[in-house]
């Protein structure tokens, strides 16, 4: 059976358009927002997947930050200046996955062996309990979880967008 195959080409967003989009996110008219936005245009390229990954890390890493005595979106120009940023979605993705849990690399590892779509009980027979769920003390983010369910640390990476769950029982 022949199937229709539309290519679409997206191109890069412009500075302004990375302007307008920041300054719609944060709710702040874009006057405000255009030395943010120059700094996330200059490391993405104008790339709207990397832009919205790099807000989201700088979310993450509490470098961008919502102020409830203003009322309005903080950050520190030069530490975002000074930040480095992958020009490789192989790479952001894989620093994406090193920020997850222990267990929840080690669950990811497992899924990755059995392809892009998989069945929770197949996954648990591939999975042993308690394999690879300790956390180092370093970790920037604090997660309060039972590193013996492998299959619940997978929340994480569906939370992170790394993996979409498929109805109950399927990632």
């Amino acid at each position: 059976k022949e199937i229709d195959i539309t290519e679409i080409n997206v191109g890069c967003i412009s500075k302004e358009d990375v302007n307008s989009l920041i300054s719609d996110i944060f709710g702040m008219p874009q006057h405000l927002t255009r030395s943010f936005s120059d700094i996330v245009y200059k490391k993405t390229g104008g790339n709207a997947f990397f832009v919205i990954l790099f807000l989201q890390s700088l979310w993450d890493e509490e470098s961008l930050l919502f102020s409830l005595d203003s009322n309005t979106w903080k950050w520190d120009t030069d530490a975002l200046d000074s930040r480095e940023m992958f020009d490789d979605v192989g790479l952001l993705m894989a620093e994406k996955i090193r920020q997850l849990p222990l267990g929840c690399q080690h669950a990811i590892k497992m899924l990755a062996c059995v392809g892009s779509k998989c069945d929770e009980l197949i996954l648990r027979l591939f999975m042993r309990e308690g394999d690879g769920s300790e956390e180092p003390s370093t970790k920037r983010r604090k997660h309060n979880i039972d590193g013996n369910d492998q299959l619940l640390m997978l929340d994480f990476a569906v939370e992170e967008g790394l993996l979409k769950k498929d109805g109950n029982d399927q990632l």
